[in-house]
């Protein structure tokens, strides 16, 4: 298999306005390794050194394993595993990951089914302490023992050790049993809770971060000049999904703070989440939402290390499915990548740039699909002037696919 790409070379400097300049695409390179048969659910993630690093599952004897690849130079390394079982839950929507906190501290998240006749499935974790080379025993990220959900995780660094936050279903069991309704009619659902664990893997804070959030939407976290910001998509009583952004300060979390507003209601999940981006106080959200079924991907700015953010950017509006991710690039200049109906009615991954003053340049096309519907969140990071993507292979094979833009200015 081969990753199908669409632009060989973009020659020149893309000039926004006559005072705004943006790095200019010029070559992207097929990085055809890894490229198992059956692998999905990549995740990408770039370390304190800056190289990225690439995770995902695939088919074994055993089941799946969770495997993981560094990107150095032109290259993948060649993969190292951390877990594999025949328990390993793979989900198109929630997948693993692997994130360097550190040189040495590593951590990685995998979902384990419970079996039996509960459709809930834990998230487990585990540390290395030598970069990946060897893997300390798996804990329970949460501490409930509920026959519910647990999974879309963020893992980040806390301190000397790690943080996660992940969306928990604990609170839909009433008398033992699972359910959608309160005693007095108010709605039910997933919450997002939040755990801090030192380098060995001791639980040294725990809570609630919000009590009802949208059921199956991606977190993502960011470090804004030493401070934690998180995104999600949250969900109030009457199922207006919006995105809000909260800090992490003094080991509490602040108040949200609702990006838009877009007023979307929606009475279901969209299986959506956000991504988020920073470097230094510059910090960018991405988002899709489709209020008055009008769907948008959206770009909004802070540049106080995410206390406040200015108007958002309309990033696409015609055609969107949303599945977004975000980097920050030199100069501030924002990417952000998304999937969108493309010819035929074939979905796309496409990436737009942004400039510092929110000005969106040309939409580009990474990839191509036979197939209507996205099955897939592709992942994109910023790693010196480089982005990197990968992705489940579009075209209905599957396989974990990646490319390099490269940019210059």
């Amino acid at each position: 298999m081969h990753v199908r790409i669409l632009f060989l070379f973009v020659l020149g400097i893309i000039s926004i306005s006559a005072c705004t300049k943006q790095p200019a695409f010029t070559v992207l390179s097929d990085l055809t390794y890894p490229n198992v048969e059956g692998s999905a659910e990549p995740h990408l993630m770039v370390g304190p050194t800056g190289a990225a690093v690439l995770s995902w599952l695939e088919p074994s004897l055993e089941g799946h394993a969770l495997k993981f690849a560094n990107y150095s130079g032109d290259v993948w390394s060649m993969p190292h595993s951390v877990r594999n079982g025949p328990n390993l839950m793979a989900n198109w929507a929630d997948f693993p990951s692997v994130v360097p906190v550190s040189k040495n501290l590593w951590v990685a998240h995998w979902l384990v089914l419970q079996g039996g006749n509960s459709y809930g499935y834990d998230a487990v974790a585990s540390f290395s302490l030598d970069s990946g080379k060897h893997w300390e025993t798996p804990f329970l990220l949460h501490e409930d023992m509920t026959p519910t959900e647990h999974g879309f995780v963020s893992l980040f660094p806390w301190d000397d050790g790690v943080g996660a936050v992940w969306l928990d279903g604990r609170n839909m069991i009433v008398d033992g049993e699972p359910a959608f309704v309160g005693a007095t009619g108010e709605p039910l659902g997933m919450s997002l809770r939040y755990a801090q664990f030192s380098e060995t893997g001791d639980r040294q804070l725990s809570g609630v971060v919000d009590q009802l959030v949208c059921d199956c939407c991606q977190t993502d976290t960011a470090i804004a000049n030493g401070d934690v910001v998180l995104v999600y998509r949250d969900r109030t009583p009457e199922d207006i999904r919006d995105i809000v952004v909260r800090r992490l300060e003094q080991g509490k979390w602040t108040e949200p703070y609702t990006l838009g507003p877009d007023g979307w209601f929606f009475p279901g999940c969209p299986i959506n989440g956000p991504a988020i981006a920073a470097d230094g106080d510059e910090v960018v959200v991405a988002w899709f939402a489709a209020p008055n079924d009008e769907p948008k991907v959206r770009l909004a700015r802070s540049s106080d290390g995410g206390l406040s953010f200015h108007d958002p950017v309309d990033i696409d509006t015609t055609g969107s499915f949303g599945h977004v991710d975000v980097a920050l690039l030199q100069g501030g200049v924002a990417a952000v990548s998304w999937l969108r109906r493309g010819e035929g009615n074939q979905a796309a991954l496409t990436v737009r740039l942004v400039s510092m003053d929110g000005v969106p340049g040309e939409i580009h096309t990474v990839a191509r699909s036979n197939t209507s519907r996205p099955l897939d969140f592709p992942q994109m990071v910023s790693s010196g002037r480089s982005l990197i993507f990968a992705w489940t292979g579009l075209d209905g094979v599957g396989g974990i696919q990646t490319a390099r833009l490269d940019l210059t200015r």
